[in-house]
């Protein structure tokens, strides 16, 4: 509530207020009181105090622009407050600026501006002494966004809520007199009106600034298919996703991460579909997240895991629209975090991070061979410099004769065992390849090939390394590429080094015991309390038609069983063939002439 306006000729000595507190105790409060000094993190009313606090509390910066505008006919004094390059210019001069400008009817000189401003001031600082401006603490009316308005009378609620209407003409206006919301508001973009005499402020959404085009994704590239991928920005991200699924079941929920940083973090999926126990988990898992700052999604996608005591990626990350948008349609659940292009995914399986979205643009055998080969090539690199350490020291046997003789006279004057060769090389590979990521992109790929081509002759050449050695690490090397998610690849790639040391001590029971603990810590994996391991383990006979190979669409009726339990039905041939029947009843048969054909 708003207390009553008193008359200017009150004495200006106001008697105490009997009125209870929130305590029970009598509430006392002096003629004059501003709530900015009981609560200092509300707004005062006076637009001096109010714009000195805001320099004071952004250290001067040079990026914040303050215009203020005095308003004759208002009888008032405001400021427009932004911050440079976080706003759309064009938005803050037209729809905010320039129509509070406008309201402004009558312009009168300089000199009679400044004149009727200190005439009104003069008798603003007469009626402080002699009214009651501010009721207490629990009376004051709180906003839309948890603030106090702090309006000093009915007058001014008027004044403000006719202010809103007419002369600002931006999409989104708020009205806060927090502080820290405040802040929030004018970092992420918007403008800050505020107006003498209010303690609270208008907020003009005005966000815009420079933000980098839609273009095709650089780390999941397909041959058919969409070309845009996401970008840094968390509106035009969740404008791409809504592109995809026009569906008023598709919801967003935001809030703010960090400490310092107050990231947006946006939780999207579709009402209906997803399993709202995990809906559930995500919201208690991020609330539960206290951080001075979230820069990319990989800052909270450690504390979103299960456990971190693997080294296998548990949570899926993707900037293709159309890949967040089929997992939102399988059920699953998506993180957007402002500032970055990568979307989280979850739960995640083992068996996503070798799925590409080309494979369902393609025919299903198609697609399932592409697949099978991934699963292949993952093998490959992370076991072949294994199987030959092994081989070599422990198993000659079972190497051809002929073959056995060549290898023989090659690694004549190798002064190094097998382990130690593949070791060198391997490291040697891992150098390039992380040289090569970092150097500029003109020069970064010629150093990887240009490289490894004339280390691997010199080392050759030099006898430090045999020649099957280098022919071994090119075809891990190459392997270790095929797999859509850069991830799973690296993986595969600190497992290597561990498959080499047991080959080197145990031979080839070396590398079946360590598989073996392997797959019995895949099985131990959980994502978002779905086994890692689905659909192969636990067996899931109809998830397992879009694993290792894919069916077509027409055999994938259901969604995966553990993800979504709500609504497993995706695929409804009936439906779809009562449609076209009908089309075809409806359409006019037209009968030709034989003679014609």
């Amino acid at each position: 509530m708003v207390g009553k306006k008193k008359s200017r000729n009150a004495s200006t000595q106001q008697q105490p207020s009997n009125r209870a507190g929130k305590n029970g105790a009598p509430y006392q409060e002096s003629a004059g009181t501003d709530p900015a000094e009981l609560h200092p993190d509300r707004l005062s009313s006076d637009l001096k105090s109010n714009l000195d606090r805001l320099k004071r509390d952004m250290g001067g910066s040079g990026d914040i622009v303050i215009r203020e505008i005095l308003a004759r006919n208002f009888g008032r004094k405001v400021a427009f407050v932004y911050v440079d390059g976080l706003v759309d210019p064009t938005s803050v001069s037209e729809f905010a600026i320039e129509t509070v400008l406008n309201e402004i009817k009558q312009f009168a000189s300089e000199a009679e501006l400044v004149e009727a401003w200190e005439l009104e001031r003069d008798a603003e600082e007469g009626r402080k002494e002699g009214e009651a401006r501010y009721e207490a603490e629990d009376e004051l009316e709180e906003d839309s966004h948890g603030g106090y308005r702090g309006i000093t009378s009915e007058e001014d609620r008027k004044f403000l809520q006719q202010f809103k209407e007419k002369a600002l003409a931006a999409g989104e206006i708020y009205q806060i007199s927090d502080w820290s919301k405040l802040y929030l508001h004018l970092l992420s973009g918007d403008t800050l009106l505020f107006i003498d005499r209010i303690g609270s402020a208008v907020i003009a959404s005005t966000k815009g600034g420079e933000r980098r085009s839609v273009t095709e994704p650089e780390s999941q590239t397909v041959i058919r298919g969409p070309r845009e991928g996401f970008t840094e920005s968390l509106r035009t991200n969740t404008a791409l996703l809504r592109r995809k699924i026009k569906s008023p079941n598709l919801w967003l929920e935001e809030m703010q991460l960090g400490r310092v940083t107050q990231t947006d973090v946006g939780i999207m999926y579709i009402h209906g579909i997803v399993d709202e126990k995990n809906v559930d988990e995500v919201r208690k898992r991020l609330s539960v997240i206290d951080i001075d700052g979230v820069l990319e999604s990989g800052y909270i996608e450690e504390l979103l895991e299960n456990t971190n005591k693997t080294i296998f990626p548990t949570i899926y990350h993707s900037e293709r629209p159309d890949v967040i948008a089929a997992s939102l349609l399988e059920g699953r659940i998506a993180i957007l975090v402002d500032g970055t292009p990568f979307v989280l995914l979850l739960p995640s399986t083992f068996n996503m991070f070798f799925q590409a979205a080309e494979d369902y643009y393609n025919r299903f055998d198609v697609g399932s061979l592409i697949r099978f080969l991934r699963y292949f090539s993952f093998l490959i690199g992370l076991l072949l410099p294994s199987f030959y350490v092994a081989i070599i020291g422990f198993h000659q046997e079972m190497i051809p004769t002929s073959w056995l003789l060549k290898l023989a006279v090659q690694r004549e004057g190798v002064p190094f065992p097998a382990f130690v060769e593949a070791f060198i090389m391997e490291t040697v590979f891992e150098i390039l390849r992380e040289a090569g990521v970092r150097m500029p992109r003109s020069v970064g790929n010629t150093i990887s090939i240009v490289g490894g081509l004339v280390l691997g002759q010199a080392a050759v050449e030099a006898g430090i390394v045999s020649p099957v050695v280098v022919i071994v690490v090119s075809l891990t090397a190459i392997a270790s590429f095929v797999s859509p998610a850069y991830n799973i690849g690296i993986a595969a790639r600190m497992l290597r080094f561990v498959m080499l040391i047991a080959a080197s001590m145990f031979g080839i029971y070396g590398i079946a015991c360590m598989l073996l603990i392997l797959v019995l810590h895949l099985c131990s994996l959980k994502s978002l309390n779905v086994p890692y391991l689905a659909p192969y383990a636990p067996m899931i006979y109809p998830d397992m038609k879009d694993s290792m190979l894919r069916m077509p669409q027409d055999y994938m009726k259901k969604r995966p069983k553990l993800i979504s339990r709500n609504n497993p039905v995706r695929f409804r041939e009936g439906a779809m063939g009562n449609q076209q029947a009908d089309r075809d009843e409806n359409e006019p048969h037209q009968t030709q002439d034989p003679s014609e054909v």
